[in-house]
Formats: structure tokens, sequence, C-alpha cells
């Protein structure tokens, strides 16, 4: 498991160390470094057996110059991962007059894949879902090539779903007790997220699968029918169903289109994945799923010491910073800052009246 993070010199980050859980939850304001930790991870996937810098198969983000952070004046972007016994630096330098090269310390390149095999995004060991995920559609394309990938946008994780459907899962990774298929998995939860099941047929003398759902007494409903959240939910439950044991899995903004009451339980999903030895990095918006953790915490039904939740702001200089989220009892929070969520307390003392004086006028 992949413990510390750390990246310097990347977009807006000049230093900054992540301290990963089992569930590592990146919260924080629009453009503030939250995808550029996920891209951290991103890098280091996609450089594993091939080295391609900053434009690969996992994300392609530009030249070296675009990508440096402007305010540092170092010549390189690294970054270290380190899982308790081994530190791997993975850098990529640029010299005056000289195209970027990439750098590997710790561990030679040929030893480094084994050692860090939860990052190996061509044996399925790392998983990514990027907040542009395909929604709902009429058919689903099939992964023609040789690799068994749902794709970074979940374009084939219905075609997944139907190849893969009776494939029986390890025992931690079941519940319930009747069906132990990918399958019947996928439905116990989706079921208990949003009362709803998933049926996939192959569409025969075509390269398309197609997906209906069924919804208390309605069958056979169409994916644009039913409401954009299952469809999105969908990819997720496949991704981490199908993931094997030590997996790293990144998920961008898990809550989209999904009503508060499904986003709840859907971190007691997400912890449920990480309890069978798969490590999570989730970047949200949602003060559902923070809350959701929260919640668990303080009903004892999370380990506190699982969970790490980091918040990324950018300070004066407008340079990114982590701070590592502190959970007291009862789910209290112990370090609360400003724009950590607390919106709600805004509006909510705004609405009985407590906004305090503005422009020398007394509240209303």
């Amino acid at each position: 498991m992949i413990e510390t993070l750390k990246i310097r010199n990347f977009k807006s980050i000049k230093e900054m160390q992540i301290n990963c859980g089992s569930v590592t939850l990146l919260v924080g304001t629009n453009s503030s470094g939250k995808s550029s930790v996920i891209q951290g991870l991103l890098f280091v996937a996609q450089n594993m057996e091939k080295p391609c810098g900053l434009n690969g198969d996992l994300m392609s983000l530009g030249s070296f110059e675009e990508n440096r952070c402007v305010y540092a004046d170092e010549k390189e972007i690294t970054f270290t991962i380190w899982d308790g016994e081994h530190k791997v630096d993975i850098a990529l330098l640029r010299k005056l007059g000289e195209e970027p090269s990439l750098r590997i310390e710790g561990l030679n390149q040929k030893e480094w894949p084994d050692r860090y095999s939860g990052l190996n995004y061509k044996k399925r060991a790392f998983q990514y879902l990027s907040c542009h995920r395909v929604g709902p559609l009429n058919v689903y394309q099939k992964n023609m090539s040789m690799e068994d990938v749902i794709g970074t946008d979940g374009q084939y994780a219905i075609a997944f779903l139907n190849k893969h459907s009776i494939d029986v899962l390890e025992s931690g990774l079941c519940k319930g007790n009747v069906d132990y298929t990918l399958l019947g998995q996928v439905n116990w939860w989706l079921s208990y997220i949003t009362d709803t099941e998933i049926s996939t047929e192959e569409i025969r003398g075509t390269d398309l699968v197609k997906a209906s759902y069924t919804m208390h007494d309605a069958r056979q409903i169409r994916p644009a029918n039913i409401g954009s959240g299952i469809s999105y939910l969908v990819s997720i439950l496949i991704i981490c169903l199908s993931s094997p044991q030590g997996a790293v899995i990144a998920l961008e903004n898990p809550e989209i289109h999904l009503h508060p009451s499904a986003q709840a339980k859907l971190c007691e999903f997400f912890y449920f994945i990480s309890a069978t030895g798969r490590q999570l990095f989730i970047e949200t918006h949602s003060d559902h799923i923070f809350n959701g953790f929260r919640a668990g915490i303080a009903a004892e039904e999370m380990e506190k010491d699982k969970i790490k939740i980091q918040f990324i702001s950018l300070n004066r200089e407008h340079v990114s910073q982590a701070m590592e989220v502190q959970i007291g009892r009862m789910g209290r929070i112990e370090n609360q800052t400003k724009d950590l969520f607390d919106q709600f307390d805004l509006d909510l003392n705004k609405m009985i009246g407590l906004r305090g004086k503005k422009n020398g006028a007394n509240p209303k």
C-alpha cells in the first residue's frame, strides 16, 4: 500500500506530501490541486513499463513547461512514493536545449513494476475513472483490443460486465449469500444504493453491448430512462469489484448525479472495498461523501486510521498546500478551516439572521 505520496514542482504544487490511507479522500476548492494529486498517481502508473512522461494512455498534459510549477526554480518535476519499506523517485528532468528525460531513483526500472504492482494498469492493478466518464447510452462499445481494460472514462465498463458477468469473485468481495459472480455483486450494491438492478446483452453481429435496468416492478428500462446517476454509479461498482487484490483505484467525483442518500451508501461501498486489500484515492466536491466517512467513523463502523482526508487549498502565494483533516469524537472536525465544507453553516447563519455586519449595516 502507498503510505506517502510526495509531489514537487508540478502545476500549482511547489512541494506537497500526502499521507495515504486505505481510503484517501481529496477535498478542497476548485483549481486548488486535488486533480494534480491524482495526476501524480497517473504519471507513475503510465510510466511503469514504457517511459512516456506526461503524455500517455492515462493522461495527456502537454509540455514540460506547461506543467512545471511557475513558483519554483527547479528544472524537474518529481513524484515520490513510499510504501513503508521502499522509496522510489520518478522525476521528469529538462536540461537546456534538450527534450525532457525520465529518471527513476530508489529502484531500477525492471524492479519497480513488481514492487509497486498495484500501480500497473496494464495488468488492471491500477484503475482510474475520470470525471468525464460515460453516462447513459443506448449501446456501449466493446473493447476490441487485446487488453481487457475498462477505460479511463468507463467506456468499456458495460461490455466488461457482459463479458465477465459470471466470473466468481473472491469471498471477501461478496455480500449476501446467493450470487457470488461479478454481475451478482454489482447488482447487490446497485440494489442497496439505488434500488435497481442491471442486465446486459451482446448485440449479435456487432461490436456493441446494450444494458437495461429493473426498478421495482418495471423491467427492461433503457439507461436514458432510469436516471443518469445510476449509469455513472455502475462503472464505479464494476471497476472496484473486478480489480485484483493490491490494486490502487483512483476515482474522480463519484457523486455525479447521485442523491445524497445514495452518496452516503456509496461511502459504505468504498470502505468495504478498501477492507479487502484494495487502496482508493477519491477526489470529491461532495459534503455528503465527506460526511459519509465522518458518520462511519463516529458510529465506529469505519476505522479512523484507515481513512485519510486531505484538504487541498491555495495559500496566499497561490501555491497548493495539503492539510490532513482530523476527525474526533462524534465525527467532529478538530481542525476546521475556511472552505472545508463550511458553506452549509454559512447559509444557515444567513437564514437565521446571523450574517453579521456588512458594509457597516446591521443584519436584518
